[in-house]
């Protein structure tokens, strides 16, 4: 019974930090908008806007797993994705030439890497049965086809198409996150009130 109790104690302050999530997927939800609204911009620079907004995206998921040491939240893949975003943020950030030459690509890896991360974190809350965890993991499915399409045809995308795709994958990836976001703060609730 003590162990129980324990574990309900640690799920409970994993979840607390749910607001974090709903940061990250505002922010790539904006970002998606400002693609479209802003479709003009130069091509150098939505590739430097990219690696700032995968640079903050990794610091966020790190600061969210780092708080929580539980399961719950799965740890390990927030953990693991926000280091992979961060490595990838400073690249992009500081070496503008390449970020302009490889974006299809790296925009590619990065929405299959967001995606799998979404599909992970959807199937963990559906195992813990948190209501609304499906539409995690379709948003997390969703991500992955635009991923694999655009990375089996790199060449293919011209500026203007890898500027939509950019839009669209931002906007994929914020509603996942935010989706994720509310899982994690339904669960946060009925931990604290001890209904679950």
């Amino acid at each position: 019974m003590k162990n129980v109790t324990y574990l309900i104690e640690r799920s409970a302050q994993a979840v607390r930090y749910w607001w974090l999530m709903l940061l990250i997927g505002l922010a790539l939800l904006a970002l998606g908008v400002l693609v479209f609204v802003y479709p003009a911009q130069s091509y150098a620079s939505m590739a430097v806007i990219f690696g700032w907004v995968i640079l903050v995206s990794g610091v966020l998921e790190v600061v969210l797993s780092a708080s929580n040491d539980h399961f719950l939240t799965g740890r390990g893949w927030m953990l693991a994705g926000g280091i992979i975003q961060i490595i990838l943020g400073l690249i992009l950030v500081f070496n503008v030439a390449l970020s302009a030459v490889t974006l299809p690509i790296v925009l590619g890896f990065w929405l299959l890497f967001r995606a799998f991360n979404t599909i992970g974190l959807g199937g963990d809350m559906r195992a813990l049965g948190v209501a609304g965890s499906g539409w995690t993991i379709v948003g997390g499915v969703l991500l992955l086809l635009c991923a694999l399409w655009m990375l089996f045809q790199p060449l293919v995308f011209g500026t203007a198409f890898v500027v939509v795709w950019l839009g669209v994958g931002l906007l994929f990836a914020g509603v996942s996150a935010v989706a994720l976001s509310f899982q994690l703060r339904t669960s946060h609730r009925c931990l604290a009130k001890g209904d679950c």
